[in-house]
């Protein structure tokens, strides 16, 4: 089993030119969220990729030096299809969980931690962190070119706490 890396800022998708979204601050008033990513199927799908039990890690982009993040959402908009299971996971390069757990992503869903779209664990940090969502395909049957349908938006509230 190998880990796929896909940048978000230079990936394409045929379904979705517009992968990261800058929320207004009406937006982010309105929903309690200050960034939101779209990973559409065709990114975390490449040919080559057909070894089953493989891993895709998305890197969404770096948070500020000084950092906290505070509320997570994975919204999975279109159920990702595919042969076996698909989980999601949001997090750092350090703990690709840091922020919610590995969940399916085969069920058009709204994923949080325990205690509701509060981050799981504590994520802050005085240097900055890549944030990353990792995609699990099944060891025995799946992988990463199988994927054929699927969407997902992930949310995050980040606060820049050299700026506060």
């Amino acid at each position: 089993m190998a880990d796929q890396a896909v940048t978000l800022a230079t990936a394409t998708s045929a379904t979705n030119g517009k992968l990261l979204i800058k929320l207004s601050q009406e937006e982010s008033v309105n929903t309690g969220f200050t960034h939101k990513w779209r990973i559409p199927f065709d990114v975390i799908n490449t040919s080559t990729w057909t070894t089953q039990g493989d891993t895709v890690t998305v890197t969404l982009g770096t948070t500020p030096t000084r950092y906290i993040v505070d509320r997570a959402l994975i919204s999975v908009t279109t159920a990702f299809a595919t042969t076996g299971t698909l989980t999601v996971s949001l997090g750092t390069s350090s703990n690709t969980a840091l922020c919610i757990a590995a969940t399916t992503a085969k069920t058009d869903s709204q994923i949080t931690g325990a205690a509701g779209a509060v981050v799981a664990n504590k994520t802050e940090g005085v240097a900055a962190a890549t944030l990353q969502a990792r995609f699990t395909t099944q060891a025995a049957t799946g992988a990463p070119s199988d994927i054929t349908a699927g969407s997902c938006d992930i949310w995050l509230r980040m606060i820049d706490t050299a700026r506060a």
